[in-house]
């Protein structure tokens, strides 16, 4: 008995479910187109394609000719976090703004410059994005410049060397267009469906007598059926 009625009671909200749905139905297809042709729009259209362009140094625990050996490899890892945030800084950022003449901010320098390691090994990627490529890799070759100028002020050693000069680069990284716009076309899907939850959870009217005795509990003793104005019309003209 138990198994039955809840087999009953997932029918029923199986129904229900499909009725919202299906009573939706126009909201839950508009709504999605709506926000992937907006999407579309904009990535097209509107916003820049955003480049980026990358140049990489080594660091080296010494600067010599002689076969590098394993601890020097490993003395050149730990200094590369150093290195990294040398490269972060603010001095650099004013060495580039003062060389380029640049209208940027340091500030604003220093956000669109990003330092990364490359794994577990002691080369640094120095990159910069911009909605001009030419842009993009003249001021990451200039920041790789200042930065090797600073190690040298800084630490009195000359041990970072350039091991790829950033290029203009041809394609943008961003935005992804196709994807940008599967996904505000999931999202309008997904805002459509609970917009159809919420109004008929908001909706409060009995559609039907049997919605009566499903909510209310209560036995149905009639129905009176619904009139148009144009059936009264046609009843006196026929009368």
């Amino acid at each position: 008995m138990e198994n039955r009625h809840l087999e009953e009671e997932t029918e029923i909200d199986l129904r229900q479910i499909w009725g919202i749905l299906r009573k939706y139905f126009l909201l839950i297809l508009v709504l999605p187109l709506v926000a992937a042709t907006v999407a579309g729009v904009s990535v097209f259209f509107i916003v820049a394609p955003v480049y980026r362009a990358e140049t990489t140094l080594l660091v080296r625990n010494q600067a010599t000719t002689a076969a590098i050996t394993h601890a020097d490899l490993l003395a050149s890892r730990q200094l590369v976090r150093t290195y990294r945030e040398i490269a972060r800084s603010r001095a650099v950022a004013v060495e580039v703004k003062e060389k380029l003449g640049l209208q940027q901010s340091v500030q604003q320098l220093q956000e669109m410059v990003d330092v990364t390691l490359r794994g577990d090994t002691e080369v640094i990627a120095i990159s910069v994005e911009s909605t001009n490529p030419e842009f993009a890799a003249l001021l990451a070759n200039a920041v790789g410049e200042a930065f090797q100028k600073t190690t040298i002020r800084v630490m009195q050693v000359e041990n970072v060397m350039v091991v790829d000069r950033a290029v203009a680069p041809e394609y943008p990284v961003a935005p992804r267009k196709l994807l940008s716009v599967v996904m505000a076309g999931l999202l309008g899907g997904m805002a459509a469906v609970a917009a159809a939850f919420v109004l008929s959870y908001l909706d409060n009217t009995f559609k039907k007598p049997d919605d009566v005795e499903r909510l209310l509990g209560l036995p149905v003793l009639g129905a009176i059926p619904l009139f148009k104005v144009q059936d009264f019309a046609k009843e006196q003209v026929g009368g």
